[in-house]
């Protein structure tokens, strides 16, 4: 847990993940911040770590090759060159982030709910965050995270699997009693 007032947390290379307080403050229950520690366990689970820093080094050998090959002297190959890294951060980078974050929020709300938490809590979360956030943000297309909205719906999607395994949680006698 870190003493910082954002409402943030991060999974790191290693199996780290760290927790802002300014995340806990805004959570009502724990089954909100279960959905953001299944999140983030769900992150280390899938390897993203891995997976994002092989991807920004290919991405980056291809613009070196690209660089050295092609060589532009010119203002106008220098141009090409930096849309070229922007069209590979737009249409590389970013989508895989975002595929990662996806991912990790169907991880996670599964291991919320067979962990015994309420799943449809999850919901509240993302609502809560968007509310946190004033709506503002820059658009899903430009941002490594989707947007509320578009998780709430990935969410909900989900929620009839995860009702089910918190159903078979509870018939275990899994029923998680945390507080702050």
């Amino acid at each position: 847990v870190f003493e910082d007032n954002s409402q943030n947390a991060f999974a790191l290379p290693g199996n780290k993940i760290g927790v802002h307080t300014g995340l806990i403050d805004l959570v009502d229950n724990q089954d909100q911040l279960a959905t953001v520690i299944g999140h983030e366990i769900g992150h280390v689970l899938a390897k993203h770590s891995n997976e994002r820093m092989s991807q920004e080094f290919a991405v980056n050998q291809g613009m070196a090759a690209v660089q050295a090959i092609a060589a532009p002297q010119s203002a106008l190959g220098q141009t090409a060159i930096g849309l070229l890294g922007a069209g590979a951060e737009l249409g590389i980078i970013l989508p895989y982030s975002r595929l990662h974050e996806s991912e990790a929020d169907v991880i996670g709300l599964d291991l919320m709910a067979k962990a015994g938490f309420d799943p449809q809590q999850s919901i509240q979360l993302w609502k809560k965050m968007s509310q946190a956030s004033g709506g503002q943000g820059p658009a899903e297309f430009l941002s490594t995270h989707p947007a509320h909205g578009t998780r709430i719906e990935e969410l909900q999607k989900r929620m009839p699997q995860a009702l089910q395994y918190r159903q078979q949680a509870i018939a275990m006698g899994k029923q998680p009693r945390c507080a702050k």
